[in-house]
């Protein structure tokens, strides 16, 4: 997943996979926690917001399931790939 640099409030990146409804956000300790089942709006209002700490305390953390991961498997996430209408169209070359 690709993650944007905010440097504010401790937090120093943020990334949303919309696929996966996956919100990983790096911390100035370096650590990456993962949350879970985030929907667009929240994580859009997230990474917009201009104190990210606190719609993180109030918004986040209370709200979704949120784990530590690796920053490498944070990463190393890549969007699913579409298959179907995507694959079809790849094959007959439109």
């Amino acid at each position: 997943m690709n993650r944007k640099p905010i440097h504010r409030g401790g937090i120093l990146s943020a990334g949303y996979d919309p696929t996966r409804r996956w919100l990983d956000v790096e911390f100035d300790t370096h650590r990456v926690l993962r949350c879970e089942n985030v929907g667009p709006e929240a994580a859009s209002s997230f990474l917009r917001s201009a104190s990210p700490f606190g719609y993180w305390k109030d918004e986040i953390e209370e709200n979704y399931v949120v784990r530590e991961i690796s920053r490498a498997e944070s990463e190393k996430e890549r969007p699913i790939e579409k298959k179907g209408v995507d694959a079809l169209k790849a094959l007959f070359g439109e």
